[in-house]
Parts: structure tokens; C-alpha cells; sequence
């Protein structure tokens, strides 16, 4: 495909990533703020209200983060000449976990030093696998739960390639309707049963595949019947997601759910992301860089976050706006990510490009 040959066609979809890493650190300042009153400021009061009980900044954001993967990340198999899958999941691998295991660290050194909490060994050896939840263990990070799905995604991928279904349009097109089932399905449990079930896996997976089918529809290739097919599963995904929101997040299981805001967040992150990879377009290099470091901001924002609030309280009442604190935690965030990209994500992609070119040619897997 014209994508896989020109890459820097899609640098736009790179600041769609920088601006999602941010808006995750805005809305977990944004919502401590706005439950506990810790702002006088009547329009921030108002403003973090809106983004905190309709329009979650962070909802969108992680549904953004999900339709990219979706649209860049199956991609890669195409590009590996010799045994794909192998090099797919070495590359992957260099790819996540250096910059998670460092991002685990600062946490361990910060967050009990600042807040005083504390994690268990087991908690710990847990984290370092990514699978934690999995494992009945809590992240160290909240934010590492999607990289749980991250990785689910990158599995399924790899067996849709290995029956040669992932770069099929129609592939893509099935792996929504069926995880879009899954959650109807884990929803109607989780409503009948009162348990916490993890609707947010399925939809999380629709979303990415909704992603690559999305890519497929961006290809030069595409033509009147592939827009008709994203059109389709395009409404089905908004049929069906007020469904499973309802179901699922009808009654506050402790993370203050509603099914509306849900909902919102899943029309809104997908509709900015069409918006985004369309007719608005952000190319500016400022935005491009920091979708380059924008995996570190989104893992080091909750490791900088405690360092701010040290020095510039926010936790209680205030004399300036919390967006103060919103900002320096933008610049000790970015400014952390920085020096993790450049001495750990870069050395570590490199080494594992070139231990995923050192594959033995006889494994290779066609696509075609």
C-alpha cells in the first residue's frame, strides 16, 4: 500500500497521539480539583465540571490513543521481509517495555516519598509484566491499563496476519462486529450480575480495529464500496456503544460511571480522531514531536505530576488557578518524556529493529 511506502504521509497521526498524552494529564489534575473544590475560580471551576462529568478529556484521549494503534500499528507487519510475527513482536517489545520498567521506577522513587503510599512485592512483580490486572494485581500507574488492552490487540492482530485476514478490509470490518458483540455480551453480565467486568477491554478493541479499518479506507486504493463499509460499521459502533454503556455503567461501581459520559467520550474520542487524520490535518512540527515522545509523556505524567504538587500545592485550596499547576506538570512532564525518549525509547527501538532483522527467513509468514 502507498501508507506502508510513505510513511511521512501519516505524520499528522502522530500529534493526535501528542495532544491525547496531554489531555490525560489535564483531566487527572482537572477531575482532583474539581471533586475536592480545591479551586475559587468559578470559570476553571465550570470548565473542570464540563470535563469531568460530560466531556472526559481522559475517555477521549484513551479512545484517540486506541483508533491510532489501530491505524498504524498492524501496518508494521507488512514492513518485515523476513519472519514478521517474530520481528513484530521483538520490535513491539522494545517498543513498550524499556520505557514502561523506567517509568516504574521513577514511580516506586516518587510516589511514596511524595503521597506516602505504598506497593506490595508482589504488586511490583506483577507491573513489570504489563499483565497485572490480568494477575489480579492493581497497576502501579493507572494509566497502565491500557496497555493491557495495548497488548491484547497486538495478539489478535498477529493471529488475523497469520490467517492472512488482517489487511483485509473484511478482516477488520469482522474483528469490530465480533469484540462489539463481546462487550454487548460482558454488558448484559455485568448488568444482570453486579459484577465489575471489564466491558473497557472488548470496546477498547473495537475502537482499534475501527482504527484500521479506517486506514484502509485512507489508502488510494479505496474506493465507493470500501466507504461504504466504514460508513456501516461506523453507525453499528454508535448504535451499539449507548447499549453497552447502559448496561455496563447504569450503576457508580466506584469510578463515578455514568453511561452518558461513556457514550460521549467514545462518539467524541472517534469523531476527533476522523476530524484529525481528515480535515484537520496538524502537521506543525511542535505537535509532531510531541507525538514522537508522547508514549513517555503518557507514562511519566503521573510520575511528574506528585513532583509539581509538592511545589505548587493543589491538593487544597489555592491564590492562583489550578491551571497553573496544569501547566508546570505539561513542562516537567515533557521535559521528563524528553530525556526518556532520547536515552531509552530510541536506543531501545534501535536494538530491537536490529534483533528483529537477524530473523531466520524461513519463519517469514505471508500477508498476501
Amino acid at each position: 500500500m502507498s501508507a506502508v511506502r510513505n510513511p511521512g504521509r501519516w505524520i499528522y497521526v502522530d500529534s493526535i497521539r501528542g495532544i491525547a498524552a496531554l489531555a490525560v494529564i489535564y483531566i487527572h489534575i482537572a477531575e482532583v480539583a474539581y471533586k475536592n473544590k480545591f479551586t475559587t475560580n468559578a470559570p476553571e471551576y465550570y470548565l473542570f465540571y464540563f470535563f469531568t462529568e460530560y466531556f472526559d478529556l481522559g475517555k477521549i484521549a484513551v479512545v484517540m490513543f486506541f483508533a491510532v494503534s489501530g491505524f498504524v500499528i498492524p501496518f508494521s507487519l507488512l514492513k518485515a521481509n523476513r519472519a514478521p510475527l517474530r520481528s513484530f513482536a521483538i520490535s513491539r517489545f522494545f517498543r513498550l517495555y524499556p520505557a514502561y520498567w523506567v517509568s516504574i521506577v521513577l514511580a516506586l522513587a516518587i510516589i511514596p516519598l511524595v503521597r506516602g503510599d505504598a506497593f506490595s512485592p508482589t504488586q511490583i512483580i506483577a507491573n513489570v509484566t504489563m499483565l497485572q490486572q490480568f494477575l489480579g494485581q492493581q497497576n502501579i500507574l493507572g494509566v497502565y491499563w491500557t496497555l493491557q488492552i495495548e497488548i491484547l490487540f497486538y495478539v489478535v492482530s498477529a493471529m488475523l496476519f497469520y490467517v492472512r485476514l488482517l489487511h483485509k478490509p473484511e478482516g477488520a470490518a469482522g474483528a469490530v462486529v465480533f469484540f462489539l458483540l463481546c462487550a454487548l455480551a460482558m454488558g448484559a453480565a455485568r448488568y444482570g450480575t453486579g459484577i465489575k467486568l471489564p466491558v473497557a477491554i472488548p470496546l477498547g478493541l473495537t475502537v482499534m480495529f475501527w482504527g484500521l479499518l479506517w486506514r484502509h479506507s485512507a489508502s488510494e486504493e479505496a474506493g465507493a464500496p470500501m466507504r461504504r463499509l466504514i460508513h456501516a460499521t461506523s453507525l453499528l459502533i454508535i448504535l451499539t456503544v449507548p447499549v453497552v454503556s447502559l448496561l455496563s455503567y447504569n450503576v457508580d461501581m466506584g469510578f463515578g460511571e455514568t453511561w452518558y459520559r461513556y457514550t460521549i467520550a467514545y462518539y467524541a474520542g472517534m469523531a476527533l480522531f476522523a476530524l484529525f487524520t481528515t480535515r484537520l490535518r496538524i502537521t506543525h512540527p511542535v505537535f509532531v514531536w510531541l507525538g514522537a515522545i508522547s508514549y513517555s509523556v503518557y507514562l511519566l505524567g503521573p510520575v511528574a505530576q506528585p513532583i509539581v504538587e509538592y511545589m505548587l500545592p493543589y491538593r487544597q485550596l489555592a491564590p492562583y488557578p489550578v491551571h497553573v499547576t496544569i501547566v508546570s506538570a505539561w513542562a516537567l512532564t515533557v521535559g521528563m518524556a524528553y530525556v526518556s525518549y532520547r536515552l531509552i525509547e530510541v536506543p531501545a527501538q534501535t536494538l530491537g529493529k536490529k534483533l528483529a532483522s537477524r530473523q531466520p527467513a524461513q519463519a517469514a509468514v505471508s500477508s498476501a
